[in-house]
């Protein structure tokens, strides 16, 4: 099965040499549990991290900026799985240069050395495997986020990623502002400042204020208030 080990890799780390026996009899009780880590370790990031990590609510406030978020990381795994479909065919033909090589080698250390090269580039192809599995799992994912958020948005939120930046961003510095307090450094809190004051401006004269402060906590909804008396 693709991107499956087998106790392959054992064989190979028996027959090196490269430990003593001793070291071999203190190996061989884990040699299950290693494959079954090799299995289901981590590659790529589980949706607690994508729903969490990613698509917090402080950097991404709406179902629109999480939506367009999705899109974004999708798009990313997807190219880079095509990207290594293009290394997995090169890596295949390597192999059957290296196998032919092989067969009309002459010289058994060179042979050997061959040898070796060909288990390690098949070793290869099993990590590839494991890591285009788990890209099209966080694609699927991805997808199922977008489904989630896509309900949530208006017809023109989804033709284009820039019909709901303004709001989203502007939402994003409140709560920025809020987290910050009286902390950052001045250059941090100026930046912050000009980027909500910014935001906030366009909103207002583009009648969006009511949607920034829709999608606000109360709290949230002060800090606006008073950010929009500063304007005046």
């Amino acid at each position: 099965m693709k991107g499956q080990i087998t106790n392959e890799p054992f064989e190979i780390i028996k027959s090196s040499e490269i430990l003593t026996e001793l070291d071999l009899s203190r190996l061989n009780p884990l040699k299950q549990e290693l494959v079954e880590n090799f299995k289901k370790s981590q590659v790529f990031r589980t949706r607690t991290e994508m729903e969490v990590s990613v698509l917090n609510d402080l950097k991404f406030p709406s179902p629109a900026s999480k939506y367009w978020q999705s899109v974004r990381e999708q798009n990313v795994m997807f190219t880079e799985l095509a990207n290594l479909s293009y290394e997995y065919r090169k890596k295949l033909i390597e192999i059957k240069i290296l196998k032919r090589d092989i067969e009309n080698e002459t010289d058994e250390l060179q042979k050997e050395l061959k040898d070796i090269e060909l288990e390690k580039e098949n070793f290869a192809l099993i990590q590839m495997e494991k890591v285009a599995q788990d890209r099209i799992r966080e694609i699927e994912q991805w997808s199922e986020i977008k489904e989630r958020e896509a309900k949530n948005m208006t017809e023109e939120q989804l033709v284009d990623v820039d019909n709901h930046q303004l709001v989203s961003y502007t939402q994003r510095w409140i709560r920025q502002a809020i987290a910050m307090g009286n902390n950052g450094s001045p250059a941090e809190r100026q930046n912050l400042i000009g980027q909500l004051e910014s935001g906030l401006k366009i909103c207002k004269k583009n009648n969006l204020l009511s949607e920034v402060k829709s999608g606000l906590s109360l709290k949230e909804g002060e800090i606006l208030e008073s950010n929009l008396k500063l304007l005046k």
